[in-house]
């Protein structure tokens, strides 16, 4: 009877095992898949101030002051990101330029993009007028954008922002993790980047006028590894 109880359960326990096996090597197998063997870090030998021009169109680079930066509560500058490039342009007869450029290596995790809608708010800015457009700087491939404006005090800014993560431009967060899954799933951490553009005053035709002209003025004037930094 004893040696029948151990011959009968010696099949069970062997099935068991196969299927915990089998399900071990392909969780293993999903494992290595998903797991990236090579990082997008376009910057890795090249600083971002680099390169983009310090004479964009008609503007001219006069101060790195005065752009709105993310910070923490505790007021220090949010950390992850391996570049941050601030800058102010100014050209006779037209608004001033402000450009944000933060450019992260690795997407993914707590290392995200941090959008100008949640860093402005901290910072006691009131948001309104938000719409979406699309830039084509070149024939057949569209920048997804938003823009908005921000108002604290005596002081109305006007945004227009986009963010690369590998080759897409999320206007969101679902969007934006649905690129970082798209590279992780093909085996490449994607690198990222927050393109914002600003302009201060009331009149809010003639900023979305001049933002909208310089930046289409800096990514002509970029060389191909800053378009490569802008466009992906």
């Amino acid at each position: 009877m004893t040696s029948e109880i151990k011959s009968g359960r010696g099949p069970i326990l062997t099935r068991r095992a196969i299927l915990v096996g089998g399900a071990m090597a392909i969780t293993a197998v999903g494992a290595y898949a998903a797991t990236p063997r090579r990082a997008e870090h376009r910057l890795a030998k090249q600083k971002l101030g680099a390169l983009i021009a310090t004479e964009i169109g008609p503007w001219r680079y006069t101060s790195p002051a005065g752009v709105i930066v993310a910070r923490e509560d505790e007021g220090e500058p949010v950390d992850g990101y391996d570049q941050v490039l601030t800058r102010v342009y100014d050209a006779p007869g037209l608004p001033s330029i402000m450009l944000l450029l933060a450019y992260g290596s690795t997407q993914g995790g707590s290392l995200q993009l941090h959008r100008p809608e949640t860093c402005y708010p901290g910072q006691g800015f009131k948001l309104s007028d938000f719409t979406e457009l699309n830039f084509e700087f070149f024939r057949g491939q569209e920048v997804h954008a938003r823009r908005f404006t921000a108002s604290r005090d005596d002081r109305i800014e006007r945004i227009v922002y986009w963010t690369r993560i590998s080759r897409s431009f999320p206007r969101n967060t679902a969007e934006e993790y649905a690129a970082i899954f798209a590279g992780v799933f093909s085996g490449v951490i994607p690198d990222g980047l927050l393109v914002r553009i600003s302009t201060l005053g009331g009149d809010i035709p003639a900023s979305d006028t001049a933002i909208a002209k310089f930046a289409s003025e800096m990514v002509q004037s970029a060389s191909a590894a800053g378009r490569t930094i802008l466009l992906g």
